[in-house]
């Protein structure tokens, strides 16, 4: 009982420094619980949401072969090799099984079926009227005619005018009736890949999909192919993404092995392997910033900690001495300091644990929590204070001399804290190269996968700890010449404060680091946050081209009338300020695959600002000039002279097209009539659309009705608008073509030509290929497969959308050489929008859609839902920081006051007032923070000059590699919290001085008074 009556009387008698120790606790337990479970569930968030926004391919992975004649074996040997590898990673998958495209007959016109059997489709697609096949009576019904039953696409019904009850005839196949007619619910949905069949209903010259069972499938004419799609969850957590992009690859490899499944053919194909390493990378992002304030709010809490350990070392020095004197053990003065640690930690780190969970709750909810963070950092925070001061109190106990009070820094052997300083100092350089080096503290690992280098990683924390013990180690001598400085004045002040920070520094030191450590972390945060914004705010704009972006899905090449080119289609959508149409697609230089973007020259800074493309539009302005002839306002109707040759007797028709560009430089075909071949020649005529600034892009012509024809020639003669006498003055000469049976369509383009397409390469592709500016490229487009001849007049850092392995062109020039070339003639997929308030029109354009659209802002394309939570971290460690140096400054205050009793009385004696020595205490209080400050803030922009700008760009893992950050301040949050540490830190240091004051003004002041 007596040592427990004395252990709780050293407790009372200490309570405000223990007081101090448990608010260390519950803002080390609080923030750092706060810190790390916002980095956790930011990283499950980010994923989540990532893999909810993959649309089509970039969602989905599919192997695909023939369907073999077993296909039951074929079957259950895919689904063993999938239920093995992906499933148990959070993915599904479904079978389905599709006829290549197959001629049919419906309403007696021919066209080619894409024949699908998939059941799951019910589960994703609307059934707008009638039943599904199997479904009903659809089974009676078709049976009835001898027919298979069938549900078709919506958009393919309306086009070749089926409903339910039509026959469609398949060619050496079974007759099908439409049952039912559909649409799917979402057709950028990953599980349809992105076919454009499913939401255009027609897609490589096929209609449909024709939803039929398996046999009837494999009854049709046509080759038969199984493929199994999988998708993802976008619940699954990081570990399960990381292991199902690993086993992606290896897929393909295990399914060749696999005997009843047959090799011949199979294929992999997909986006769903890149779009988890990208959204891997970005978590990697978050596990590469994640150290930096973590670790600035551990060392500057272990910091305050030894600070209120060594307070209460000193202040129980005496007590101890005498303890140890009547045969108390230094393990067990240990002992009862730990259980008074314990006693009044577990309590304030349970608070602070439970107050950042609630706070949590209410900032981020519906976020999944890790319990295992909360006991890690509550258990880290109690058993850090327990061992430091714990330890300190058995290292006093075991020492049999007094030496003084207060921070004695010197006590270690200063060989070995200098050592330790060296370490340190080699640590952060080793670091800081590291980091250098590779430009990033992440690393591409030997899978493929982003890592993080555990070395390059800890470079900034490393720094700031390395430059604030370093400018720690000049305080003595900076401080001795200010002493000597001040001693040149004849005033005590600021002579006296000076003599106590020269020859006492040790004493300041704790108070000082950690003051400089937070300062340095507020800034290195400022800057950081500022660089963030400036590479996020670009990669945003490059990730999206416009403000926001609207893709069509299942768009390729140009094949008539198109609205979506003529219309006036966000004329009514709120915010939208500019809009143009743009092409992006994959192109081949030779063996090299690289993206094309092409869009209307003059309006890159209308509709797509800070893309930086201003010089870019004055050198592709020519080539959008040429493009095309342009046609008279206001011109209602276009008439061309047509002319016929061919050999006697040849039957039929040649029709007339004719292709136009509209004002952005999308192009359009319209049919303009037919010429009878017999009649030899005639004028074709063209109802020109209701729209402005229409240029003429050339003509074409095809046999109708002319089976068996050969040698047919047609010539274009003058072109006029609105009546008027035809001629060649608006737009010259065309060129002769000639039709046959086995070629009966040709293009007529403009006599004069084209030059080379005038093109701007990414500056890492004109790298790659060697390309400069006046050297001539090739490629080939992929959709459409036209074959372009290329100049480059430019380079530029990135293309929007496409990044730095791209080209960029002008949509009418790039529409005029395809033309040109015979080969497809792009269609656009895609419109960049310039908008006031980007979410608002995003919004009314998903809510309004009559088409299949997908809707992409800046907001959506940045990395803010990953790396905003990890910039929060970094002010809350900040900010942690900066409490803790207030507790270890309230502590430094406290130790003065205790040491330095007799200093008071001597000071008394030989005449120095009250006032004059309350203002000396101020003063040396306000000297040492006002220098921790503006060292911090020199070692915190120190440090950030090193690494922020690396930092910054390793947050944004899949923005080009050309962009840089640009270092700036924030400027707000950081004076905002230089100001409160200053108040704060003003009212401690007067807080103390009024303390002195009034101990000096006491009567009769005698040292034994203390």
């Amino acid at each position: 009982m007596g040592s427990a009556r004395t252990a709780l009387a050293r407790a009372n008698a200490r309570l405000g420094v223990l007081s101090g120790i448990a608010a260390v606790v519950l803002l080390l337990s609080g923030i750092g619980t706060a810190a790390l479970d916002t980095l956790a569930g930011a990283a499950t968030s980010g994923l989540r949401s990532g893999l909810e926004s993959a649309t089509g391919v970039a969602g989905a992975a599919r192997w695909q072969i023939r369907l073999a004649n077993e296909a039951a074996a074929q079957s259950a040997a895919a689904a063993a090799v999938l239920d093995r590898m992906i499933v148990p990673h959070g993915a599904s998958w479904q079978r389905s099984t599709l006829a290549l495209p197959t001629p049919a007959i419906a309403g007696g016109e021919p066209f080619e079926a894409a024949l699908w059997a998939d059941p799951a489709v019910a589960e994703r697609a609307e059934l707008l009227a009638g039943d599904w096949p199997g479904a009903g009576s659809s089974m009676h019904d078709a049976g009835a005619l001898g027919a298979v039953p069938t549900a078709v696409n919506a958009t393919a019904a309306t086009t070749l005018g089926l409903e339910p009850g039509s026959l469609v005839t398949v060619d050496d196949g079974p007759t099908l009736l439409v049952v039912g007619i559909w649409e799917p619910v979402d057709p950028t949905d990953p599980i349809w890949f992105g076919e454009a069949v499913v939401a255009t209903g027609l897609a490589d010259g096929a209609a449909g999909p024709f939803l039929v069972d398996e046999d009837t499938v494999i009854a049709s004419p046509s080759a038969a192919v199984v493929r199994w799609t999988a998708i993802v969850d976008p619940t699954t957590t990081p570990e399960e993404a990381t292991a199902l992009r690993a086993a992606l690859p290896d897929v393909e490899p295990a399914l060749r092995n696999q005997d009843d499944l047959g090799s011949s053919g199979l294929a992999a194909s997909g986006g769903l392997h890149g779009t988890l390493t990208r959204l891997l990378a970005g978590l990697g992002a978050v596990r590469a910033l994640a150290p930096v304030p973590v670790l600035l709010l551990a060392i500057a809490g272990v910091a305050t900690l030894a600070r209120l350990a060594a307070l209460l070392g000193a202040a129980r020095r005496g007590e101890s001495l005498l303890l140890r004197a009547r045969g108390a053990s230094a393990t067990r003065l240990a002992r009862d300091t730990g259980l008074e640690v314990l006693a009044v930690g577990i309590p304030a780190a349970a608070v602070g644990t439970f107050s950042a969970l609630l706070l949590l709750a209410l900032l981020r909810p519906g976020e999944a929590r890790d319990p295992s963070i909360a006991w890690l950092v509550t258990a880290a925070s109690v058993a850090i204070a327990v061992l430091l001061v714990a330890g300190r109190a058995f290292t006093d106990a075991r020492r049999p001399v007094q030496r003084g009070s207060g921070d004695e820094h010197g006590r270690m052997p200063r060989a070995a804290v200098a050592g330790g300083v060296v370490l340190i100092v080699v640590a952060a350089v080793i670091s800081l190269w590291q980091f250098r080096l590779y430009g990033s503290p992440l690393v591409t690992g030997t899978t493929g996968a982003v890592e993080v280098d555990p070395l390059a990683v800890l470079a900034p924390v490393l720094v700031l700890l390395a430059l604030s013990l370093l400018a720690l180690g000049l305080a003595r001598p900076i401080g001795v010449l200010f002493e000597r400085l001040a001693a040149a004045r004849p005033a005590l002040i600021p002579a006296l404060p000076m003599r106590q920070l020269a020859r006492r520094g040790s004493l300041f030191a704790s108070a000082s680091l950690v003051t400089m450590l937070a300062v340095a972390g507020l800034t290195l945060s400022a800057v950081f946050a500022s660089a963030w914004q400036s590479v996020d705010r670009e990669a945003s704009a490059l990730a999206t081209g416009g403000e926001v972006r609207v893709s069509f899905p299942g768009r390729d090449v140009v094949r008539g009338a198109d609205p979506l080119a003529t219309g006036e289609l966000f004329a009514e959508v709120p915010g939208v300020v500019a809009d143009g149409p743009v092409f992006r697609g994959e192109v081949r230089l030779g063996s090299d695959a690289a993206t094309l973007v092409a869009a209307p020259a003059s309006g890159f800074e209308a509709f797509a600002p800070g893309t930086g493309l201003a010089a870019a539009a004055d050198e592709l302005a020519p080539s959008a000039e040429a493009a095309a002839v342009p046609l008279p306002e206001g011109a209602t109707t276009l008439e061309i002279e047509v002319g016929v040759r061919s050999p006697g007797g040849t039957p039929g028709e040649v029709g007339v097209s004719v292709w136009l560009l509209t004002s952005d430089g999308a192009a359009i075909r319209l049919p303009a009539g037919s010429i009878g071949i017999a009649a030899g020649g005639g004028i074709a005529e063209l109802e020109l659309p209701d729209a402005t600034g229409l240029r003429l892009l050339g003509l074409s012509a095809g046999l109708v009705d002319s089976p068996g024809a050969r040698g047919v020639q047609v010539s274009f003669g003058g072109v006029a608008v609105d009546g008027e006498t035809p001629s060649r003055e608006l737009a010259g000469a065309f060129e002769t073509v000639e039709l046959s049976a086995s070629d009966p369509e040709a293009r007529a383009p403009l006599a004069s030509g084209a030059e080379p397409l005038e093109v701007v390469l990414a500056a890492e592709l004109a790298t790659r290929i060697s390309a400069e500016v006046g050297e001539a490229v090739d490629f080939r487009i992929m959709s459409g497969g036209a074959e372009i001849d290329a100049v480059v007049v430019g380079v530029v850092r990135a293309v929007p959308t496409a990044g730095d392995n791209a080209i960029l062109a002008d949509l009418g020039a790039l529409e005029r050489a395809a033309f040109d070339a015979g080969g497809g003639v792009p269609q656009f997929g895609e419109r960049w929008l310039a908008s006031s308030d980007p979410m608002a029109t995003a919004e009314s354009i998903d809510r309004g859609q009559r088409t299949a659209t997908v809707s992409t802002t800046r907001a959506d394309a940045s990395s803010a839902q990953l790396i905003s939570p990890a910039i929060t971290t970094f002010w809350l460690a900040a900010a942690g920081a900066l409490l803790f140096a207030l507790i270890a400054l309230t502590a430094l205050a406290s130790a003065l006051a205790g040491s330095r009793f007799g200093e008071i009385v001597v000071l008394r004696v030989l005449g120095v007032g009250p006032r004059v020595q309350a203002r000396a205490r101020f003063a040396e209080l306000a000297a040492t923070v006002l220098a921790a400050i503006v060292m911090g803030a020199v070692i915190g922009a120190a440090t950030a000059w090193l690494t922020a700008r690396e930092l910054a760009r390793a947050a944004i893992g899949d923005a080009p590699a050309s962009l840089e950050a640009t270092l700036g301040v924030e400027l707000w949050p950081w004076l905002t919290g230089l100001a409160a540490f200053a108040l704060l830190a003003g009212l401690v240091a007067a807080s103390a001085a009024r303390a002195v004051r009034r101990t000096a003004s006491r009567p009769g002041l005698r040292e034994e008074e203390r």
